[in-house]
């Protein structure tokens, strides 16, 4: 009876010490079967819904690619507003974040990133001949000036380490917004990535809009921003099965290909890992 005893606590243990395991390769295997379930901020050139009504950009036509060359599928995509993505996919709500989200300490508390598989710089939108002498958070900061920001983005975070005061930040739900907040005084520069900044100055019909120099230091700091896929921490057998491609895809013909496609190029491949990047 004691012999009966033990082997069943045994069983039990490997069953308990199995159960994580189990659980990380439910994605894996719904990825095979149902397919992902992807979500995405509307936004050019990571994910957006283009002319034909067909979602299009860098992180879908990447996340497609790795997971077909996974065997896998894309089961569903959803539209969904900046500040619902991480609540959403830590609930469930859907599998993984495709949107150009960048890689930061705080939101690594959250949610497990794939490997980063673009770098980009910054720059600022500002109004046609830069009437308030805008360059750099510094010069926003210096000057008194009113910055505005995507809601709960990565720009927040840059203009708290350049100094500019809290009550001089202005966040907005998106690109439309910032550009009539620009145009009506409300705001003095629209703080996004470079790569943004440019699809935006360059897409604009009033054609009333110019971009700031590029730039990479942030108080005193080097800062780009790397951009990578989201998922929840307990799919993390799923993500280092995902990173094990990223390795052999991110610079290859292919994939340089797709950056080029939508207004990227080689200078915006990654130049950091994911782990230092949540390290800060």
């Amino acid at each position: 009876m004691k012999k009966l005893a033990t082997a069943f606590v045994g069983v039990v243990f490997a069953l308990v010490s199995l159960a994580p395991a189990a659980k990380a390769q439910e994605l894996t295997e719904r990825v095979m079967d149902d397919g992902i379930r992807v979500a995405f901020f509307n936004f050019k050139p990571y994910a957006y819904v283009d002319e034909s009504n067909e979602l299009v950009g860098t992180d879908i036509e990447l996340l497609t690619a790795l997971i077909e060359q996974m065997g896998g599928n894309i089961a569903s995509t959803q539209a969904i507003d900046w500040g619902a993505l991480i609540p959403g996919v830590k609930s469930g709500r859907f599998d993984v974040i495709a949107t150009g989200m960048f890689v930061t300490p705080k939101r690594c508390e959250e949610v497990r990133f794939s490997q980063p598989y673009f770098g980009i710089k910054n720059s600022f939108t500002i109004l046609k001949g830069n009437p308030h002498n805008v360059t750099d958070y510094e010069s926003v900061r210096d000057q008194g000036l009113k910055l505005g920001i995507v809601s709960g983005a990565a720009q927040a975070g840059h203009a708290e380490l350049a100094g500019v005061p809290a009550e001089n930040i202005v966040q907005l739900p998106d690109n439309p917004s910032g550009v009539a907040a620009l145009r009506a005084g409300r705001i003095h520069a629209w703080a996004i990535s470079s790569l943004g900044t440019r699809e935006l100055v360059n897409n604009v019909p009033e054609q009333d809009l110019e971009a700031t120099p590029v730039f990479a230091n942030i108080g005193g700091q080097s800062v780009v921003s790397h951009g990578a896929f989201a998922f929840r921490p307990e799919d993390a057998a799923f993500v280092d099965k995902l990173d094990g491609l990223l390795a052999d895809f991110v610079g290859s013909p292919a994939h340089i290909a797709i950056m080029e496609k939508y207004g990227l190029s080689a200078d915006e491949l990654p130049i950091a890992r994911t782990e230092d990047l949540c390290a800060g």
